[in-house]
């Protein structure tokens, strides 16, 4: 399957394929076009879920990915992997974040549910350009939950502290971390989606920007720190390329010949 393919490509989405706004440039847009015509595979490597990528599927054909953080991994509509979080581990996360007031968001292939509705986590929401999801404290009873989502301005020490041997945290942005099964990565869903689909002996090639990618950027052979990302990915990666909302994606792709 798919072996005619020189290479697969790797993209985080936000900070790194995405603009500011959270939608795709179109010389972004067309630089990927252009990246699969080459007889490059390429892919999304990302924290969001399935459901949320429409906005970056449409403009650059991409329908091949690695999402919630390595959790669930598809091309062209086949399911290659998927790791599901316990119902009894994910109601032990909602009692623990009562304590602090923080809120647990719940995903499932295509829904989001909240515990609860407050000003905080619609904000939230709304700052990541993603529908505030409705409430619904149950919802890990109904459905499989690849991903959820402890929304916090605080750090994840008080939660990998206690669950640590069951879950993994990654604070991705000021107010969000993800968490995930022990063992779940971008990097491990990357493993499962290049053997899936016999890509294993082609050259890979990963673009990020933030926490939740330095297992990728550590790992993949070809990794691309974008200009706005945290210096631990900077210093991980074999080539630094301009930040997303400066031409980026395409620098990036250019220095390695491959549009």
């Amino acid at each position: 399957m798919n072996k005619d393919y020189k290479g697969t490509v790797f993209f985080d989405l936000d900070g790194t394929l995405m603009n500011e706004h959270s939608k795709i440039d179109p010389d972004v847009a067309t630089a990927i076009h252009k990246l699969r015509d080459n007889g490059y595979l390429p892919a999304i490597s990302t924290g969001r879920a399935p459901s949320e990528l429409v906005d970056v599927t449409g403009p650059t054909g991409i329908d091949t990915y690695v999402s919630f953080n390595g959790a669930y991994v598809q091309s062209a509509g086949t399911t290659i992997y998927k790791k599901n979080i316990s119902p009894e581990t994910v109601a032990k996360v909602i009692e623990e974040a009562k304590q602090y007031n923080d809120i647990i968001t719940m995903h499932s292939l295509d829904k989001t549910y909240t515990i609860k509705s407050t000003k905080f986590v619609n904000d939230f929401y709304k700052s990541v350009k993603i529908p505030v999801p409705g409430v619904d404290p149950k919802f890990y009873e109904k459905e499989e939950l690849p991903m959820i989502l402890v929304v916090t301005p605080d750090g994840p020490e008080r939660y990998s502290k206690i669950f640590g041997d069951e879950l993994t945290f990654y604070k991705t942005g000021p107010y969000a971390i993800d968490t995930i099964a022990k063992g779940v990565s971008k990097m491990n869903g990357i493993k499962h989606l290049l053997s899936g689909l016999e890509l294993e002996d082609k050259p890979v090639y990963a673009f990020g920007d933030g926490p939740n990618d330095l297992p990728m950027i550590k790992e993949v052979k070809h990794s691309v720190a974008m200009g706005n990302g945290i210096d631990s990915v900077k210093e991980a990666a074999e080539f630094v390329t301009t930040a997303n909302t400066d031409h980026g994606i395409v620098n990036g792709l250019k220095h390695y010949n491959l549009i």
